[in-house]
């Protein structure tokens, strides 16, 4: 009898302790909230490629690879490719493709394919994960392999002084550069055609912009005020200087002056 009673109580504290268990959290739930969509590709990498993975960001523009949130790695070759890319619930500001080419680094210039919503090539398409059951469907990316950029040591180097008090609705302030930018004829350019700079302490009186730049013949510089509630584009540019210049591989290049009054 009381053999019995030790093993029923051991059997009970072992039940205790199962059932106890069942409610503990054991670490990460796997995400199943994600985007799906296809991206397509033409045209060749301009270099070996390492490596190609899904990025998406919360921020933008990202302030750099710290930013990023990296992905799933995706083939290297074909004409397209079906994709899922699970994350967490939430918005997100931008999402896209990026490579490496053998033996570089990751770099905000290193993606090389956006989702846009519609037509505007300058604001990438915002998305909203409002639950982690969410699957958002047709996030279609195109990503042309030979506009893809080289990682180089290459910047663009200049300085910014202001004039006045900023604007309560600026959260951001960066200098752009651009190799393709046209008034006559009217041509905007792509994201992907944009080196961006550091971020401009907002309420600065002066301030050394550097723009870690792809290699190429640069046709406009600017600077771009980011706003609360408004995306960007053309009417972001507060001053514009259309001097070309050319960025060379492993370069620094003098860039223009900016005074800015508000």
């Amino acid at each position: 009898m009381v053999k019995f009673f030790k093993f029923l109580s051991l059997f009970l504290l072992l039940t205790g302790l199962v059932l106890s268990n069942c409610n503990l959290n054991h670490g990460l739930e796997p995400i199943r909230s994600n985007i799906h969509g296809v991206i397509s590709y033409s045209g060749q990498w301009p270099a070996p490629p390492e490596e190609v993975r899904l990025i998406a960001a919360k921020s933008f523009p990202p302030a750099g690879i710290e930013d990023l949130i990296i992905g799933e790695q995706i083939p290297l070759t074909g004409d397209s490719y079906e994709y899922n890319f699970y994350l967490k619930p939430g918005v997100y500001k931008l999402v896209g493709v990026a490579w490496r080419e053998q033996n570089s680094i990751w770099d905000i210039i290193s993606i090389c394919g956006l989702y846009f919503s519609g037509t505007d090539s300058l604001s990438p398409g915002e998305i909203t994960i409002d639950s982690d059951t969410d699957q958002i469907d047709n996030i279609n990316i195109s990503v042309n392999r030979s506009r893809a950029h080289r990682i180089t040591n290459s910047k663009i180097i200049g300085s910014i002084t202001f004039e006045g008090a900023w604007p309560d609705s600026i959260l951001d302030l960066r200098v752009i550069a651009t190799t393709k930018f046209s008034i006559f004829p009217f041509q905007l350019p792509t994201l992907l055609d944009i080196s961006f700079s550091n971020s401009i302490g907002v309420g600065s009186e002066c301030a050394q912009y550097v723009i870690n730049a792809f290699p190429g013949d640069y046709v406009a510089t600017g600077v771009v005020m980011f706003r609360e509630n408004s995306s960007f584009s053309f009417e972001s540019i507060i001053a514009l200087d259309m001097t070309r210049y050319q960025v060379i591989e492993d370069s620094t290049v003098a860039g223009p002056n900016f005074h800015i009054r508000f």
